[in-house]
This record gives C-alpha cells, sequence and structure tokens, in this order.
C-alpha cells in the first residue's frame, strides 16, 4: 500500500478550496451584478461567474478550488471581494495560499493573566485554539470555573453551547457565532491539528443543536457581537497581542465601556 503524505501547505489549499467553494454559494447572481432568473443546479455562483468577476481564466480558478495551485495576493484579493469576504476573510485566503508555513501558535504568555483582573466584566485568556487557559472571577460566575471542567472540554465555544451557565445568558447566537469565524480559520491554518479536530468532534456530540453552525465553514473578523447575561446586554471584544500568536484576550463589557 501506498501511502500518500499530506503537506501542511497542501492542506491549507486543500481548505482554502473548500473555503472558496462554500462562499462561492452563499452569493447570490443579483449580489453581483447579474440576472437573477435562469434555472441553477445548485445556489450561489458558478465557477465560471466567479472567474469572469475576479479576472482570472475558467480553469486556473478551477484549479485553485481543487486545491492544485496556489495564488498571488492580488488575485486572492479579488475573488475574495466577489465573494462578499470582509478584509480579515480576504487576509485569511491570503494565508492559505501561502507557501511558507503559518507561524507558531505558542502557549499564551504567563504575563496576560494578571490583565483578567482589570476587567469589570467576564474577561478569559485563550489560546489559538479557544480553549480557556484563565478565566476572572466574574466570568467564572457566569460560566463557572473551567478548571472544573473535563480537560477536554475547557474550551469557550463548548462553554458556550454546552455547559449550563450559573445565570441567564440569552440570545448567545452571535458570540458563538463571532468565535466559530475564529475556530474554522485556525482549523484552516494548522490543519492536522489533533486538538482542533478533538474540540470539533466535542462540539458536534455535545451541542448537536447548533450543528448548522459547527459545519458552517464562515471566516472573517470577529466585530463586536453582543450577548446578554442576566438581564443586561454586554458586547464581546477579542484582543491578540501583537509578537504573541497563539494568545488572546476575550472580554465583555457594557456598550459604553471598553475594559476596567
Amino acid at each position: 500500500m501506498v501511502v500518500v503524505r499530506v503537506t501542511g501547505c497542501a492542506a491549507r489549499r486543500r481548505e482554502l478550496g473548500a473555503c472558496l467553494r462554500s462562499y462561492r454559494r452563499l452569493v447570490a447572481p443579483e449580489q453581483v451584478g447579474l440576472p437573477a432568473g435562469g434555472r441553477r443546479r445548485t445556489p450561489g455562483l458558478r465557477r465560471e461567474e466567479v472567474a469572469t468577476l475576479a479576472g482570472v481564466g475558467l480553469s486556473w480558478y478551477t484549479w485553485l478550488e481543487q486545491g492544485r495551485v496556489t495564488a498571488s495576493g492580488h488575485v486572492l484579493e479579488s475573488v475574495g471581494r466577489v465573494l462578499g469576504l470582509d478584509g480579515a476573510g480576504r487576509r485569511h485566503l491570503r494565508l492559505l495560499s501561502a507557501p511558507a508555513e503559518p507561524p507558531p501558535a505558542t502557549p499564551p504568555a504567563a504575563d496576560l493573566v494578571p490583565l483578567l483582573a482589570d476587567f469589570a466584566g467576564p474577561a478569559a485568556v485563550l489560546d489559538h485554539r479557544l480553549d480557556i487557559v484563565a478565566a476572572n472571577p466574574r466570568w467564572t460566575r457566569v460560566w463557572g470555573e473551567p478548571r472544573d471542567v473535563d480537560p477536554a472540554r475547557r474550551n469557550v465555544l463548548w462553554q458556550l453551547a454546552a455547559g449550563p451557565p450559573a445565570v441567564p445568558v440569552d440570545d448567545p447566537g452571535p458570540l458563538m457565532t463571532a468565535l466559530r469565524r475564529q475556530f474554522r480559520m485556525a482549523a484552516n491554518l494548522y490543519a492536522g491539528d489533533e486538538r482542533i479536530a478533538e474540540v470539533a468532534e466535542l462540539l458536534r456530540a455535545d451541542a448537536p443543536a447548533y450543528t448548522p453552525l459547527w459545519e458552517c465553514r464562515g471566516i472573517g473578523a470577529f466585530g463586536e457581537p453582543t450577548v446578554v447575561v442576566a438581564g443586561r446586554e454586554l458586547r464581546a471584544h477579542l484582543l491578540e497581542p501583537a509578537g504573541r500568536p497563539g494568545s488572546a484576550l476575550l472580554f465583555l463589557a457594557a456598550a459604553d465601556e471598553r475594559g476596567a
């Protein structure tokens, strides 16, 4: 038996193709100035329409979706704009097509943990897989102490979707969607990461009500999603310290607050 080893670069090209196919199916013809009429076997744009609008050849674009070729940043910028991706989404396409490996994700620096005490609302330090490294007391009062949870389930997406909160949490959908986009981009960049695959399986098994979200390939900026905690609307922010791939601070504050 011949064993074919898929390199990180090849795996990222494959994820790039899957991402392009997924987003192509979400764009209605009228959104890009094409006639809405006519029968289509599948929803969204045809490959030839994306290729024409982006100014590239159909054969080459087909190979791009199949993970057989790479593309320049300029071309991916054009394709991303046709597909309606925001700046963060288009940057992610360029990272997936880069021949070099992504910067290694290192464990969050210990000096980030003391910063949690400065936030007036719930806050947590996350790694690139969205595993919770530490949380402040305001976080634990809502979602519980992460260290009390099975280590395999110490992930912020799992805690929001499957961990029962200690106080009422209403409409967590926008926050979960924003975090899912970050998780999807990490899964694309670090294709083959066993921990990311484990979290994805746990989410499907423990929170099946959110299956459409788990299967979504959405990417893009985190934004400022809101969630209602104990009757109070809070806005979420995700900070990624410069020069520290794999570290992030997630905190929730009232709309007119940014921290302490």
